[in-house]
């Protein structure tokens, strides 16, 4: 019999990231699997795009947010 303290409880692979723009340094929170393209409001370049899993980050990462 398995107790209730022994039960695992998952946690989850994706987490919001904070990423700063190479060209202009605005600074973005991106979810880390995104399904979509993810533009720089300052000056348009893309930071982070799909890529079925993980997303493909081209700007500089800040730091990991907190769940």
């Amino acid at each position: 019999m398995t107790r209730r303290e022994n039960i695992l409880i998952p946690k989850p692979r994706s987490n919001f990231v904070s990423i700063q723009c190479e060209k202009c340094g605005a600074k973005v929170v991106v979810f880390s699997h995104t399904t979509s393209s993810v533009k720089c409001s300052g000056c348009g370049e893309v930071l982070a795009s799909s890529s079925g899993s993980k997303a493909l980050i081209s700007g500089k990462v800040l730091g990991v947010l907190d769940q």
